[in-house]
């Protein structure tokens, strides 16, 4: 049987071999000290009065870090020097306590309960920030939760890319010219909502997480493109989100739009990621014949082929670098073909998402068919293209 006397220990180590019970420490606001309330027991042989001489200095720091910091749940995090962790098991080996809980789970409830009653804010296991106390270092670190806001955007401007590009001058690793982030905001579509969602929340950056892309030349227009912000480490949680969406648009008019800013969380990243090979798309494309002329017969042709046409696509040469060399299945549900002269015609299309529509037109020297160019016979390339729709 274990025998407490048998073992110097502090209120610490001896709360984690009986499993106390902590609801008491909400007193810590009144002014005393965790050191001060207990009777310490100098000389403990789990921990070397490692805890008792650093826990309120910690939660001190912890709290100075905290300031000017917007959240609304909190949660303890702890790490233990490693040959404390032996000495407790060492001990737990030879005594075998009924009722022992772990020193570093003892520490976080302990921890919970004074940074809940001295902050005013509920402990949660999902918390707006984490506050770790590391034993070890003597320091303190916070992990704040990202906050996240779904949206819809409009790309109004070809030659946008969908995300930042990676800072010539330092080559990702973070600087002045890119404000240590590592990412050239100007010229993507990122960088437009992003970095005025920066300023707002107060965050460290920003990542865009969207239902697709379209491509740099291309435009996203209609009731835009489904798509996340993750803001990284705000200090602000809350803005008037009418107000940052008048503030992105009017900053980039003319270029990017946002519409319907809501907040959201992690799970609607997975599932615009999800359902974007999922969910239709309607396209506009301004398509040129290489040689030769085209008919109305022609345009009727491709009409009448395409209704609800399964295509073939073998990745596009020109995305080989960044996806997977696979054939995938695609299918066109309409398209409609406007004349425009002899060499020029418009199409609309609606097919699936994950269908290259530029490829649908050349056929990409035999990777994607059928298509247009191959129901022709003659080639064809898009020369403009804009997305009109994309449903979900």
């Amino acid at each position: 049987m274990f025998k407490l006397k048998e073992v110097r220990l502090c209120p610490y180590c001896l709360g984690s071999l009986v499993g106390a019970n902590l609801t008491w420490i909400p007193n810590y606001v009144k002014g005393a000290t965790l050191h001060n309330l207990l009777q310490l027991n100098e000389g403990c042989e789990i921990c070397n009065d490692l805890l008792p001489s650093t826990f309120d200095d910690l939660v001190e720091k912890a709290l100075k870090s905290l300031e000017g910091l917007e959240f609304y749940t909190v949660k303890a995090g702890v790490v233990l020097p490693p040959w404390l962790v032996e000495k407790e098991d060492r001990l737990r080996a030879k005594y075998n306590p009924p009722h022992m809980v772990s020193v570093k789970l003892t520490l976080i409830k302990w921890a919970d309960l004074v940074l809940s009653a001295r902050t005013g804010r509920e402990v949660s296991k999902d918390p707006d920030v984490e506050v770790l106390l590391d034993f070890e270092t003597k320091s303190i670190g916070l992990r704040i939760k990202p906050v996240f806001v779904y949206g819809r955007y409009r790309k109004l401007k070809r030659g946008l890319s969908q995300s930042r590009s990676i800072c010539p001058y330092c080559g990702g690793k973070g600087c002045e010219k890119c404000n240590w982030t590592g990412r050239i905001a100007e010229g993507s579509v990122e960088g437009a909502i992003g970095e005025v969602m920066r300023e707002f929340f107060e965050a460290e950056d920003y990542v865009l997480h969207a239902s697709g892309r379209e491509d740099v030349d291309a435009r996203m227009l209609g009731n835009g493109r489904p798509f996340v912000m993750e803001v990284k480490r705000p200090r602000v949680r809350r803005v008037d989100l009418k107000r940052l969406e008048d503030e992105i648009n009017r900053r980039s008019s003319g270029e990017v739009e946002v519409l319907n800013l809501r907040y959201a969380d992690r799970s609607e990243v997975r599932k615009i990621k999800e359902m974007s090979d999922k969910i239709r798309k309607r396209y506009r494309a301004h398509v040129e014949v290489e040689e030769g002329k085209v008919s109305p017969e022609d345009l009727k042709k491709l009409e009448e082929f395409f209704r609800d046409r399964v295509i073939y696509q073998r990745t596009p040469k020109r995305v080989l670098w960044r996806r997977a060399d696979i054939v995938r299945r695609k299918k066109v549900y309409w398209l409609k073909a406007k004349m425009v002269d002899e060499r020029h015609f418009e199409l609309e299309i609606e097919c699936d998402g994950g269908l290259y529509v530029k490829e649908l037109i050349s056929g990409d020297d035999g990777r994607t068919t059928p298509s247009v160019s191959e129901v022709l016979g003659r080639k064809s390339f898009c020369k403009e293209l804009d997305v009109l729709e994309v449903v979900g």
